[in-house]
């Protein structure tokens, strides 16, 4: 892939650590800027300002083909380069999420695909934030989904977003969302962490609103 570059602010960083150790730097000054080659940009670390920054940029000023360069580094090979194009991608806002609207399966495959477990809850995360068609559904990624809900070895964000997931898609099928349904009353009376009940609890009571309105 040909490499491109990415305008970033002729202003210093300004960087201080803050109470946990992280690195906070100032916005880029966007009315002065500089030749910067991404990728060599994202092989660091970078804070969170950086990301907002980075965003921003791409969602709202990179043409079609930056946007489609931007989102191949999602492929590289180096961990921290893919984790960090996820992480920017999931602070896209409207804007970007159209943008990546045609990009969903890609989005998808690559979720069942990666072995970063940071990448696939960000993946997730941004999946989530898509609106989906029964169309675009695909069987291996509803079973994807379903099978990290009860999945160990996997995080509770990742459980959690995989329960939201599921229903997203399953909606559509009634013998889906019963195979749902019985995995997530399975879980009565298991002691969960919060967010994985709120998950489920919050899931639970839209399958019963949408099976009241099917009946």
């Amino acid at each position: 892939m040909d490499r491109f570059s990415f305008c970033m602010g002729n202003k210093a960083y300004d960087k201080k650590e803050d109470n946990g150790g992280l690195l906070k730097a100032d916005a880029p000054d966007i009315d002065h800027l500089k030749s910067m080659d991404l990728r060599s940009q994202l092989t660091k670390r970078i804070c969170k300002e950086e990301v907002k920054h980075l965003a921003s940029m791409a969602e709202s000023s990179f043409d079609d083909r930056e946007f489609s360069e931007f989102f191949q580094l999602l492929y590289d090979e180096d961990a921290r380069v893919s984790e960090n194009i996820a992480w920017i991608m999931s602070h896209f806002n409207k804007v970007g999420w159209g943008r990546l609207d045609s990009k969903k399966q890609s989005l998808m495959e690559e979720a069942m695909h990666t072995s970063s477990t940071t990448e696939l809850r960000l993946l997730l995360t941004i999946i989530s934030k898509l609106p989906v068609s029964e169309e675009e559904i695909t069987i291996p990624f509803i079973d994807f989904c379903l099978d990290n809900i009860a999945n160990m070895a996997q995080s509770v964000a990742v459980k959690s977003l995989c329960i939201y997931l599921s229903f997203q898609q399953c909606k559509f099928f009634p013998e889906l969302l019963h195979e749902l349904e019985m995995i997530l009353t399975s879980y009565d009376g298991v002691p969960l962490s919060p967010g994985l009940k709120s998950a489920r609890s919050k899931v639970l009571q839209a399958i019963a609103k949408n099976n009241k309105r099917n009946k």
